[in-house]
C-alpha cells in the first residue's frame, strides 16, 4: 500500500451455515470480539469502520443490510467513529477490506476493522426487485428463467468442448476441497465425499451436479488492520497486506456476468476479464512495494469455488494457465489442499463452507492469515506458507484480490 505498510493483526469469524434465531449484526458481533481478542484490542481502540452491505433488502433485515455499518456498530456499542457501508456482491467482504487499508495507509487513521455479515436468500439468488423496466436482473429472469447456475453450467459446457474437461474432473474437485473443509470447525458441511457420491448426486444444470455447487448460507468475518509499525504493538506475528483491490470487466470480454443475456467479444480480450484484472493490480501492487514475483511467490490460495467450473477457470486466471494446465494439476495432486504443491481452498472453499455473499471475501483472508501464521489447525498445510492469495468472485463482474505476506 502506497504512503504507510498496513497490518493485519486480528481476524475473526462466525461459523457459516443456518442461523435464524440471529440477525446480521449479531453474527457480526461474535466476529468482531474474536478479531478483537486475537488483536489483543479493545473495540474503542477502533478509528475506521468499513463494513459490508447484503444484496438481500428484498427479503432480508431491511437497514441491517443496506446500512450494515451503521447496524454493527450500534450492536457493538456506539463509538462514534467514520463508518462506511459498502457491496460488491460476493467481492464484498474484500472491498471492505480494501477501504481500511487505505484509511490506514493514507496516515488518516491508525487503526481500522473490515467487518461483513450475510444472511444468505434461501435457494436460487433471484432478483432484489420487480422493476422490469430498469432492473436488468428482473429481465433476465422474467426473459430466460435463467438462475445462476444455469450460467455456469453453460460456460462449464464451453469448457469440456475447448479443454477437455471431464466429469471426473469436476467431481475431483469437490472430494479435494471436502478433504480440507471436514477439519475446519467453521465449515458448514465437515464431511469428506467421495468420487462415487458426488458423480452420482443430482443434476442440477448440466453437465454440474449438486455436490459440485455450493450452498447459500449465513455468515460473518471481520479483519484488524493497523500501520505495520504500529502493528508490534498489538501482535508479534502481523500479516502484512501486499496487495488488495477490487477488479471490474474490460469491453470486449466474451464471458457473460451474471444477469447479462449477450456479450460483445473483441478480438485479444480474454474471459473473466474483472477477475484478471483485480489479479493483475494486486500484483503490480506487491511488485512494486515488495519486488514480489507473482505469482510464482505464492504458497497457498484461497478461491471462489461456487462451482467446480469456477475453481477451474480462477486457477487459470490466479496462476496465468494454459488451457487444460489446471485439469492436468488437480489430477497430479498439486492442489491438493492440505499437502499438494500449491494448495487450494485449505479452508475447504464454498463448497464446504457454502455462499455467504457478502462476508465470503473475510473468510478468506482470515484462513490464509492463518496459514501464515501457522494457526489453522487440523487445516495447516504441509509446506511453509510465506505467501497467500485469496481472491473472490462478485456478481455483475465485480472480483477482488488480495495478496498477504508475514511480517515478522
Amino acid at each position: 500500500m502506497k504512503n504507510r505498510e498496513v497490518a493485519i493483526i486480528g481476524c475473526g469469524l462466525h461459523p457459516w451455515g443456518r442461523f435464524p434465531e440471529k440477525s446480521q449484526p449479531e453474527l457480526a458481533v461474535e466476529a468482531i470480539n474474536m478479531a478483537l481478542e486475537k488483536a489483543n484490542m479493545d473495540w474503542r481502540e477502533i478509528e475506521f469502520i468499513a463494513a459490508g452491505s447484503p444484496l438481500w433488502v428484498y427479503d432480508g433485515e431491511g437497514v441491517n443490510n443496506c446500512l450494515s455499518g451503521t447496524a454493527i456498530e450500534r450492536q457493538m456499542g456506539n463509538i462514534g467513529v467514520p463508518v462506511v457501508s459498502t457491496a460488491n456482491a460476493c467481492a464484498t467482504g474484500t472491498a471492505t477490506l480494501m477501504v481500511a487499508c487505505m484509511a490506514v495507509a493514507s496516515g488518516e487513521f491508525d487503526v481500522a476493522i473490515a467487518v461483513a455479515a450475510d444472511k444468505s436468500a434461501m435457494g436460487f439468488f433471484r432478483p432484489q426487485s420487480r422493476n422490469s423496466r430498469y432492473d436488468p436482473d428482473y429481465q433476465r429472469f422474467v426473459m430466460t428463467g435463467y438462475t445462476n447456475p444455469t450460467y455456469w453450467g453453460v460456460e462449464t459446457k464451453r469448457r469440456m468442448e475447448e479443454v477437455g474437461t471431464t466429469e471426473e474432473d469436476l467431481a475431483l474437485i469437490k472430494v479435494l476441497v471436502s478433504k480440507a473443509g471436514a477439519k475446519n470447525p467453521y465449515a458448514r458441511y465437515k464431511k469428506v465425499f467421495t468420487m462415487e457420491e458426488v458423480l452420482n448426486s443430482p443434476m442440477v444444470c448440466d453437465p454440474l451436479r449438486l455436490y459440485e455447487i455450493c450452498s447459500t448460507s449465513d455468515g460473518a468475518g471481520a479483519v484488524i488492520v493497523t500501520s505495520l509499525d504500529k502493528a508490534k504493538k498489538y501482535t508479534d506475528k502481523p500479516v502484512i497486506v501486499e496487495g488488495v483491490t477490487i477488479g471490474t470487466g474490460s469491453f470486449g470480454d466474451q464471458s457473460l456476468p451474471l444477469y447479462m443475456l449477450s456479450a460483445f467479444p473483441r478480438p485479444g480480450v480474454p474471459t473473466l476479464t474483472e477477475s484478471r484484472n483485480a489479479i493483475a493490480r494486486t500484483y503490480k501492487m506487491a511488485r512494486e512495494q515488495y519486488n514480489r514475483r507473482c505469482p510464482e511467490d505464492i504458497d497457498v490460495i484461497e478461491l471462489p469455488d461456487n462451482t467446480s467450473w469456477h475453481y477451474l477457470v480462477y486457477l487459470d486466471c490466479i496462476l496465468d494457465l494454459k488451457p487444460g494446465e489446471a485439469e492436468e494439476m488437480i489430477r497430479r495432486g498439486d492442489t491438493d489442499p492440505i499437502d499438494g504443491k500449491i494448495p487450494v481452498c485449505p479452508s475447504g472453499g464454498l463448497a464446504s463452507c457454502g455462499e455467504s455473499v457478502a462476508a465470503q471475501g473475510l473468510y478468506q483472508v482470515k484462513s490464509a492469515v492463518d496459514q501464515l501464521k501457522g494457526e489453522a489447525g487440523e487445516s495447516q498445510v504441509k509446506k511453509d506458507v510465506k505467501v497467500a492469495l485469496a481472491q473472490t468472485y462478485g456478481y455483475a463482474g465485480n472480483n477482488a484480490a488480495c495478496l498477504l505476506s508475514r511480517g515478522w
